[in-house]
């Protein structure tokens, strides 16, 4: 479960104070799926590094599965991140001259852990790319590049997926691809938390949260089944209440 308790985070640019959030309340069940928009600017950058224990929060309270990470230690941040994070980006950032079996074992390797090559080819499968384990990141896709990079991130079995902008480098066709199975990672029981500007990429979460200046301005369950926006027809909207936030974004 992720909880935010009244997070803020302010930056120093030259003589000014930049206050990227302001205060963010809320709650992530396990296995919810989640997208977070925003414009430029609205935080969305910040709130993923907080979330994903690549920093801090100047003020307030971040609580993964029970533990607060706020003041934790690079160190301590780095341990939480091995064990309980996926990390996905828009970039890929695969290994150019390793092979996509070898790129899905390096955190394995980073935490010292055995049996890495047998998990790596589980979590390849996983994604459906396990007859491209021998195959070197420019002989594959943009989209199976990305399969390869979500196959990475599941090979230490986090409790949560955090996935920013997974889709930016992609064609419609390999975008909602990946956005279906973030979907089915969702169903199978994992925290997928989606940072994306596309609107009908945030269709496929079962929830999408909008921020601005720093504020949680929009928070509704979109009811998304589990095929995605694709296969899920007529979906009803509801808002969840944001309290004092909404007010204060308005």
């Amino acid at each position: 479960m992720i909880e935010l308790e009244g997070v803020a985070k302010s930056y120093r640019a030259g003589a000014a104070q930049v206050r990227a959030l302001d205060g963010i309340d809320l709650r992530v069940d396990d296995g919810d799926f989640v997208a977070i928009m925003g414009p430029s600017g609205s935080g969305k950058s910040t709130m993923m590094n907080i979330l994903g224990c690549l920093d801090v929060p100047t003020e307030g309270r971040y609580l993964l599965d029970g533990t607060d990470v706020s003041r934790m230690t690079d160190d301590e941040l780095a341990e939480i991140r091995n064990r309980k994070i996926g990390l996905v980006f828009q970039s890929y950032n695969l290994l150019p001259r390793t092979t996509a079996l070898a790129n899905v074992e390096l955190p394995l390797v980073y935490g010292n852990q055995r049996a890495r090559r047998t998990r790596a080819l589980r979590a390849l499968e996983e994604v459906g790319l396990a007859d491209r384990a021998g195959h070197l990141p420019n002989q594959l896709s943009g989209g199976q590049q990305q399969r390869a990079a979500i196959a990475r991130a599941l090979v230490t079995r986090p409790t949560m997926i955090l996935a920013d902008e997974p889709t930016g480098n992609l064609d419609t066709e390999a975008s909602h691809e990946i956005a279906r199975m973030l979907g089915r990672l969702s169903q199978a029981g994992r925290t997928v938390v989606l940072i994306t500007h596309e609107e009908e990429i945030a269709a496929y979460a079962r929830r999408v949260v909008r921020l601005r200046d720093g504020r949680v301005v929009g928070d509704e369950r979109t009811d998304a089944r589990p095929g995605g926006a694709e296969g899920s027809g007529e979906e009803a909207t509801r808002e969840i209440a944001v309290g004092p936030q909404r007010e204060a974004g308005a």
